[in-house]
């Protein structure tokens, strides 16, 4: 009696069994916690000449300039540089700049920093910008969910020319960390980071370095 047939069916379900325990596993909730903790990093924050806050679309209410503010009025640092952009003819920083009058911080505290885009050939401009005005440490606030790519783009030593990034995650009201899964604009923003992280590691591996020998020869 020819039982092949019984044993591939048999393979087959054992296999489906191992991919939904697998998925279950996965869609667990303590599973998409863990996940979204891996996107966490945090610095021993110090005083520092300045800080920077770059430009996240998502953080409409503001809360990465407002804990700048708290953060400059606990003397953690003297300058706050913030990543300009125009919105409906408006640049951040006049925006800003009203938030700072609100909370009694000193208008002239603010710098405007522009940027291009937020490819690594931008980011490497920025680092120069500080290395060349002189400031040794510069604490950089980005949310929770953002600050293991900073890390990567800015902490690691030897990157940054004598200039120290110290890089502070911010809790913000827009992303749901316990509960990410469930939140349409928690997903978005995660899953953005998952692209631009895996972009970062990829350009790494493929010759990213490379091209910037290259076109710094040139």
């Amino acid at each position: 009696m020819n039982n092949s047939g019984k044993a591939g069916c048999g393979c087959l379900i054992f296999l489906l069994i191992l991919v939904m325990v697998a998925t279950g596993l996965f869609m667990h909730p303590l599973t998409l916690k863990f996940l979204a903790r891996q996107f966490r990093y945090e610095d021993k924050i110090f005083p520092s000449s300045a800080i920077f806050v770059p430009r996240f679309q998502e953080d409409r209410g503001g809360e990465l300039y407002i804990e700048a503010f708290r953060d400059y009025q606990a003397g953690n640092g003297r300058i706050i540089w913030v990543e300009d952009e125009n919105i409906l003819g408006m640049s951040i920083v006049e925006i800003i700049q009203r938030m700072a009058k609100a909370r009694d911080v000193r208008g002239d505290v603010l710098r405007r920093l522009e940027v291009s885009d937020g490819k690594e050939a931008a980011i490497e401009k920025i680092k120069e910008r500080f290395s060349k005005s002189g400031y040794k440490k510069v604490i950089i606030l980005v949310p929770e969910y953002a600050s293991r790519r900073f890390h990567l783009l800015y902490g690691f030593p030897g990157n940054n020319e004598g200039t120290i990034f110290l890089i502070k995650p911010v809790s913000v009201s827009y992303f749901k960390k316990e509960t990410w899964w469930r939140d349409p604009v928690s997903r978005r923003a995660l899953a953005n980071e998952v692209c631009a992280t895996g972009s970062y590691f990829l350009r790494r591996f493929t010759g990213g370095e490379k091209d910037k020998k290259d076109t710094e020869k040139q």
